[in-house]
Order: C-alpha cells, then structure tokens, then sequence
C-alpha cells in the first residue's frame, strides 16, 4: 500500500473507494404538509423571490423529482442556490421553500457532502 497512488492505473480506476469526485451534485424537494404554527416557525427560500436562473433549477427538481449535474459542471445559478440553502441550514440539515403555498424540504447533496436533507421522519 502507500506510495503507489498517482500509478497508470490501467486496473479500471482501483481505488479504495468509489471516487467521491464523481459523485455528482443533487438537488430535491419532497412536498411537505406544514401546520400553520410549523409555517409560523421556519424561515423558506421563497421561490419568488429567487432569480429566475436558480427558478429554473428548482422547477426541474420538482417535475423531474431530481436536478443532477457533475460536481465540476455546476453552474454559477446552482452556486449561489447551494449558498443560499446552506446558509439557511445554519448547521442543521432541515432547509424549506415555499413555492406558492406549497411547502418543500430541500435536499442539497454535493458529492459525498450532504448540506441539506429531508428528515425521514414525516
């Protein structure tokens, strides 16, 4: 083991793990049902309000199920969404949008790096 990292490699890319560089970057929503006092308590990205590139990209996600693209490929739209859910993340993994008065979990997956995820638990 060790020192023969950076070799040829004409064994199909061997390496320990799946190379995480080629996971790609993933975006979802799942639908959620919110009580007014859950509306009440969380702070959305509201879909009006994003610029029409980063609309885009979420209106894909939600009628394709999935917006994907190679983590070396993303787009400065898909950029600044990825900043705007991590901001609002604010350390946990629970980011909604509000969309109309539909309300989304968001799920932001870059690579391996997961920044927002759906809760399995509603």
């Amino acid at each position: 083991m060790g020192p023969a990292a950076g070799c040829l490699g004409d064994d199909g890319g061997g390496s320990d793990s799946p190379g995480t560089a080629d996971l790609p970057t993933r975006l979802w929503f799942e639908r959620v049902d919110l009580s007014a006092s859950e509306r009440a308590e969380i702070d959305p990205i509201v879909f009006a309000d994003l610029p029409t590139a980063e609309q885009e990209i979420v209106e894909t996600a939600i009628d394709e199920g999935e917006y994907t693209v190679d983590s070396e490929d993303t787009s400065p739209a898909l950029d600044s969404l990825r900043d705007r859910i991590e901001r609002r993340a604010d350390g946990g993994l629970e980011v909604y949008l509000r969309r109309d008065e539909t309300y989304y979990r968001v799920g932001f997956a870059e690579g391996d790096h997961i920044i927002a995820h759906p809760s399995q638990g509603g």
